[in-house]
């Protein structure tokens, strides 16, 4: 015979089947005071009262938005409206910081997928000269400091930068190669005072100090560009490019940028070296004519 005390109580089973939650749930919550059950006999069989069905019942609705467990369990032994709706708005506040960093995370993934989809592009002409347009580039450079260069070298040098770029708060992601100097290469030593360097961001404050390491400028403008398969610090492709260069009747205009596009985690059986990109600043025929005639004007 039921009485109403029975009537009014539910075994774990049966507030597990209700509330659509599983048995272990219901002993996690009991053994970390999330919800307790009325009443644990002496053989550990726990029972709940029907009237704590509203109770788990929210915490289910609150857990399913993402709150956590402790903050709802706090809040249900002190719950009025006012504290119900403060431990929304908290969780509010918390949701938006979480959603703007996924919407920069979203950004990033973005451009990686965009950077890929133009190297895809710069895989369709290998080893042809062309030009391209580029804006100021910032770049973080770190002079290698010897003439007979390794991977090794190269590996730790891009890491250094990159180490001491995070520990200035800036983020890196893309962007990184090799500095050659254009005196240098005129003067047929193109490794004498190259180095490594990561692009920083377009907005980064070029004032600060930055120790063991300079900050450069690729300034905006006209570059002749070549794809190869080589390492950043291999120079076999420069004759060829700075033929083509003359023979198209361009005057070099700086320092020659070797960007990597695609690293070592790119490399196949087939191919085991970087996919870069040769930059070099170039004035074009046009723009050389009207520099020497100022120069002579003034």
């Amino acid at each position: 015979m039921n009485t109403k005390h029975e009537d009014a109580t539910l075994t774990i089973s049966e507030m597990a089947r209700i509330c659509r939650v599983s048995r272990q749930t219901l002993i996690y919550y009991d053994k970390n005071n999330i919800f307790k059950p009325v009443y644990t006999n002496k053989n550990g069989y726990r029972l709940y009262s029907i009237y704590q069905i509203p109770f788990l019942r929210e915490i289910c609705a609150l857990k399913d938005k993402s709150l956590y467990l402790k903050d709802i369990a706090t809040n249900l032994d002190n719950r009025n409206i006012e504290t119900a709706m403060d431990l929304l708005i908290l969780h509010q506040k918390d949701l938006d910081q979480q959603i703007l960093a996924l919407q920069e995370k979203k950004r990033a993934i973005t451009e990686r997928i965009l950077y890929y989809q133009q190297a895809e592009i710069e895989l369709s002409h290998l080893e042809q000269p062309y030009l391209k347009q580029f804006p100021d580039r910032n770049l973080l450079f770190q002079a290698w400091g010897c003439q007979d260069m390794s991977r090794r070298q190269m590996h730790i040098s891009h890491m250094n930068l990159r180490n001491l770029a995070h520990d200035m708060d800036i983020e890196v992601d893309f962007g990184w190669g090799a500095l050659l100097f254009d005196t240098d290469i005129q003067a047929g030593e193109p490794i004498r005072h190259a180095g490594a360097y990561v692009r920083l961001p377009d907005d980064f404050d070029m004032t600060k100090t930055v120790p063991d390491s300079q900050c450069i400028i690729a300034p905006a403008g006209t570059y002749v560009c070549m794809n190869v398969y080589a390492m950043p610090y291999d120079t076999s492709f420069l004759g060829q490019l700075y033929q083509w260069i003359r023979e198209q009747n361009y005057t070099v205009n700086g320092n020659l940028v070797n960007e990597c596009i695609l690293d070592t985690t790119f490399y196949t059986k087939e191919r085991q070296t970087d996919f870069c990109q040769l930059q070099v600043p170039i004035l074009l025929p046009e723009n050389t004519d009207k520099q020497n005639t100022g120069e002579k004007n003034d």
